[in-house]
C-alpha cells in the first residue's frame, strides 16, 4: 500500500470519528430541531435552562428559541408551522381553540398566575385599599397591556366586571413586553400596566411603580386567583410528532429539577441574565429580584392543579362574556 493511500485512509478515519462526535454533541442531523416561542425576560426560563444545561440535547432534540413577545401571535405562528411549541396563557389558547385551532397542552411553563397590575407612582391609590379600591381608583385611566386581545386584557376586563365597571371605563393601550411597558409607565404614557415578569423587578428596585394587585399572592377576584397553577402553558398542534413532544417534556422536567434545587440558584440566575440583559445601571438587581420572587413557579408537570387552573380560565372567560360558549379543556388532551 502506498504512503498516499495510507494517509488517505487515516484522514478518512479521522473525518468519520470527528463527524460522529459532532453529531453526538449537537451538530449532526440526528438532533431534530424543535422551535419554541420565547419572550423577553425569564418567563420561559424552563426552556432557557434546558438549552444552556444541555437537557434538550440529552433527550435527542435541539431546542431553538424564537422571540415572539405576544401570545396571540405565538398561536398564529404555531398554526402556520413557524414554530413547534407556543407558550400562551390559558386564555389565549382557549380563544384559539374556540376559533378552530386544533391544539393540545403538553405542560406548564410557569405555575403562578403570570399577570399582575403595576401602577405608576403618579397615581394616588387609597391607603391599604384592596383590589376593588385600586380598580375604582383607575377608572378613566390608561391601562397598558402587552397587545390588544392578549391575556392581560382578558384578566383586567374580568377584574373590572368584579367591581361593577366595564371595558369603556378605562382605555387599553398596547405597550408590549416589560422592557417597553416599563418606560411607558415611568414616563406616564400609561397609568398602570397589566404586565408580567420582570416588570415586578423594575418596580421593586427602582421604586417608580408598585405592584397594586398580585393574583400570584391571592389578590383579586376568585375568577383570577383560581388561575394559579397554570400561568403559562406549552401547546402544540395536535398532529405534532408525539416523540418530539415526549423529548421536550423530558428536557423541561430536567430543567424543573435543576431550577428547584436551591444549590443551583446562582447558575439559574446567570442563565436568566444571559438570555435577558436589562440595559439599566441596576439591571442585574432588577432581574435578580424577579428570579427570586418567582423561582418556585418554574415547574413543567401538568398536574391536577394545573388542569383545574386551565378549566378555571375557560369558565371565567365564559361567565364574563369574553367568549360565546363554554369550553371543556379536556379538548386540550
Amino acid at each position: 500500500m502506498t504512503r498516499g493511500r495510507v494517509c488517505a485512509l487515516v484522514g478518512a478515519g479521522i473525518w468519520a470519528v470527528s463527524m460522529a462526535v459532532f453529531a453526538q454533541t449537537g451538530g449532526g442531523s440526528n438532533l431534530t430541531k424543535v422551535v419554541i416561542q420565547n419572550y423577553p425576560g425569564p418567563i420561559n426560563l424552563l426552556t432557557q435552562v434546558a438549552v444552556e444545561k444541555g437537557f434538550c440535547r440529552d433527550h435527542g432534540i435541539e431546542c431553538d428559541l424564537k422571540l415572539i413577545p405576544a401570545a396571540p401571535l405565538g398561536i398564529q405562528t404555531l398554526l402556520s408551522k413557524g414554530i413547534d411549541i407556543a407558550l400562551p396563557p390559558p386564555e389565549v389558547a382557549i380563544q384559539g381553540a374556540l376559533k378552530g385551532a386544533d391544539i393540545r397542552v403538553i405542560g406548564t411553563a410557569f405555575r403562578s398566575s403570570v399577570f399582575f397590575l403595576a401602577v405608576g407612582n403618579h397615581i394616588e391609590l387609597p391607603a391599604g385599599g384592596d383590589y376593588k379600591a385600586v380598580l375604582n381608583a383607575l377608572k378613566g385611566k390608561k391601562i397598558g397591556v402587552t397587545s390588544r386581545g392578549a391575556g392581560p386584557e382578558f384578566q383586567y376586563k374580568t377584574m373590572l366586571k368584579a367591581v361593577g365597571l366595564g371595558d369603556s371605563d378605562v382605555t387599553f393601550v398596547a405597550v408590549g413586553s416589560p422592557n417597553t411597558a416599563y418606560p411607558a409607565l415611568a414616563n406616564k404614557q400609561v397609568d398602570a400596566v397589566m404586565g408580567f415578569i420582570p416588570l415586578d423587578g423594575f418596580c421593586d428596585v427602582l421604586k417608580t411603580c408598585r405592584i397594586a394587585v398580585a393574583p400570584f399572592n391571592g389578590e383579586g377576584p376568585a375568577e383570577i386567583t383560581r388561575l394559579n397553577g397554570a400561568g403559562g402553558i406549552y401547546v402544540v398542534r395536535r398532529d405534532y410528532d408525539p416523540r418530539l413532544v415526549e423529548a421536550f417534556q423530558g428536557a423541561v422536567r430536567d430543567s424543573t429539577r435543576f431550577i428547584q434545587d436551591p444549590a443551583n440558584f446562582e447558575q439559574v440566575y446567570e442563565i436568566a441574565r444571559k438570555n435577558f440583559r436589562i440595559e439599566h445601571p441596576q439591571g442585574d438587581a432588577i432581574l435578580r429580584s424577579t428570579v427570586k420572587r418567582f423561582l418556585t413557579s418554574w415547574q413543567s408537570e401538568l398536574n391536577p392543579q394545573a388542569v383545574q387552573a386551565v378549566q378555571a380560565a375557560a369558565d371565567y372567560l365564559h361567565s364574563t362574556g369574553q367568549v360565546p360558549e363554554t369550553f371543556n379543556t379536556a379538548r386540550f388532551r
